[in-house]
C-alpha cells in the first residue's frame, strides 16, 4: 500500500493481512475533498489498522494525528510507519477500544478538525461510535466527521450530512457539527 498525495506521495506503508486496507480511490476521494482545509489540524483516525488515513492526513500537512485502535499489533504497525516516515513526533498512537477512547478524550477536553471512522464493517460498531461521537461531542465545532463503511450498513444521527457517495461495496459520509457552515462539494 502507498500514499496517494500530499509530500509523501507515493512512499509505501505496511499493513498486516488481516487488515481492511483504504483503497487509493477512497483516499484521493477525502484528499479532494479536504487538501484545503486539513493544513495546520488536528486528526483522529479511530479503528486506525496500518494507520493509512491519519497518515495521508499527514502527508496533507496536517499538524498531528492521533491514532487508536483496540489491536496491539495494528497500533505497533501504525508506529513503524510513521517512524518509516520520520512522523512520530506529530503522532499519539493508542492501543485503546474506540468508544473508551472517545470517552477519554472528552474528559481531557481534546477536541479533533477531523475525525476519520472506519471499524470493522456490519458488527454495529458504526453506529455505536457515531453515537458515542455524538453524545461526547469531540468533533470541533468547524470539524469534519468522516465515516468509511459499508453501503449495507445503515447510518442513523443528527449529524448534518454535507456528502455521501458510494464507491463498490464502500460509502463514505461527511458530517459537520451541528453548529458549523463548512461545505463540501457533492
Amino acid at each position: 500500500m502507498h500514499i496517494t498525495a500530499g509530500k509523501y506521495k507515493l512512499r509505501k506503508i505496511k499493513t498486516l493481512k488481516s487488515l481492511r486496507v483504504t483503497e487509493s480511490r477512497i483516499k484521493n476521494v477525502l484528499y479532494s475533498l479536504f487538501k484545503d482545509l486539513i493544513k495546520d489540524k488536528s486528526v483522529l483516525d479511530l479503528f486506525a489498522g496500518s494507520g493509512a488515513v491519519g497518515i495521508e492526513a499527514l502527508s496533507w500537512d496536517a499538524k498531528e494525528a492521533f491514532f487508536v485502535d483496540i489491536n496491539p499489533k495494528a497500533v505497533s504497525l501504525v508506529k513503524k510507519n510513521l517512524s518509516a516516515l520520520g512522523l512520530l513526533g506529530s503522532a499519539q498512537c493508542f492501543v485503546k477500544d474506540a468508544i473508551r477512547a472517545v470517552k477519554e478524550f472528552r474528559r481531557k477536553k481534546t477536541e479533533f478538525d477531523f475525525i476519520f471512522l472506519d471499524p470493522p464493517y456490519n458488527k454495529g460498531l458504526l453506529i455505536k461510535s457515531l453515537k458515542t461521537l455524538e453524545a461526547y461531542d469531540i468533533v470541533k465545532n468547524s470539524g469534519f466527521l468522516v465515516c468509511l463503511g459499508s453501503y449495507k450498513e445503515p447510518v442513523q444521527t443528527e449529524l448534518p450530512c454535507i456528502f455521501e457517495r458510494r464507491y463498490g461495496d464502500r460509502i463514505v459520509r461527511v458530517f459537520t457539527h451541528p453548529t458549523t457552515d463548512n461545505r463540501a462539494e457533492r
